[in-house]
């Protein structure tokens, strides 16, 4: 694979910010949502990220929203472009999405908040190939009443 871009181009790779969030570093987590969704756009490494995440949270004691919100935005963003992870990334971008699925649903059992809830409903509909309403369930509820009229 050659080397992996953020979403503004430049040379970024995630997974040691990743490794570091799974040993406790909170701190990495605004980086990874600006350096791997920016206004729409995505990298190759924001592919590359999807299956670390997806690790991730097989790992966690409790599940943590912005994982989950950050592989739907992922998501979200490749299905509204019709963009198609690069071909050495395919297999494993597709593998974490089906690895994902259960953990959602396992999760969803228990979740309360609402950012954590509507993260989750977001992954579940992308993972079953819903993406308006996966795109649809991250939107705050003021931003749904808003569309509801």
């Amino acid at each position: 694979m050659s080397v992996l871009l953020d979403a503004y181009g430049s040379p970024f790779d995630p997974r040691p910010l990743i490794a570091r969030w799974k040993q406790g570093d909170s701190n990495v987590i605004s980086l990874l949502w600006e350096r791997l969704h920016h206004q729409g756009e995505l990298g190759s490494a924001s592919f590359a990220a999807v299956p670390d995440l997806v690790n991730l949270l097989e790992s966690l004691d409790h599940p943590d929203w912005n994982i989950y919100g950050l592989v739907a935005t992922i998501e979200e963003v490749r299905a509204l472009k019709g963009e198609m992870p690069p071909v050495a990334l395919a297999s494993a971008y597709s593998i974490a999405w089906t690895s994902v699925l259960p953990l959602a649903l396992r999760d969803l059992a228990e979740a309360s908040e609402d950012k954590l809830v509507r993260s989750l409903i977001a992954t579940i509909a992308h993972a079953k190939g819903q993406h308006t309403l996966g795109a649809l369930a991250l939107c705050t509820e003021d931003e749904r009443q808003e569309m509801l009229g």
